[in-house]
């Protein structure tokens, strides 16, 4: 199993990640999506089984049914979480795209949009070395392509990605 970053905000990142994982099961590679969530979140619903228990001290639910299941851990006050560590929840897969881990220590690409108004992270993270994006204006990065080249990303991020430990 291996793992890459991609990281980028307001510029067509998680659009991006939409046509990379269509992409990649189009080729058979069985890809998962590990994603940070930057806001508060809760996949549960006030008043359920899983949510009064956790209300009431349990920091792990798991929850399934014959279609899927879901493991909700509580982790208060955590810093932003490794996902290498959280990648090793996951089941079998070829591939772990870990989508918005601004700060981790994993080779990646940056999406990006001269309009955003924000310091690019590439310029700063000597792991995020490639950059997707159709302004011509931005410059500096190793490797570079437009939003539309899906293809050419994906056969890039299977090169540059990295294998998990086991």
């Amino acid at each position: 199993m291996k793992i890459y970053r991609i990281c980028g905000y307001g510029s067509g990142r998680s659009a991006l990640v939409t046509k990379l994982v269509k992409e990649f099961d189009f080729r058979g590679i069985r890809v998962a999506v590990i994603k940070f969530a930057h806001k508060a979140f809760d996949m549960d619903k006030e008043g359920s089984d899983t949510w009064n228990l956790r209300q009431n001290g349990c920091p792990q639910t798991l929850i399934a049914n014959n279609e899927r299941w879901g493991l909700l851990c509580e982790t208060p006050q955590c810093t932003q979480p490794d996902p290498v560590a959280l990648a090793q929840h996951l089941g079998p897969c070829d591939l772990v795209l870990a989508v918005g881990f601004d700060h981790s220590p994993l080779p990646g690409l940056e999406t990006l949009r001269t309009d955003n108004n924000s310091q690019p992270l590439f310029r700063r993270d000597g792991l995020l070395q490639t950059v997707v994006s159709n302004d011509t204006e931005i410059g500096g990065a190793a490797f570079r392509f437009t939003h539309d080249a899906v293809e050419a990303i994906a056969d890039h991020i299977l090169i540059q990605a990295v294998v998990l430990p086991c």
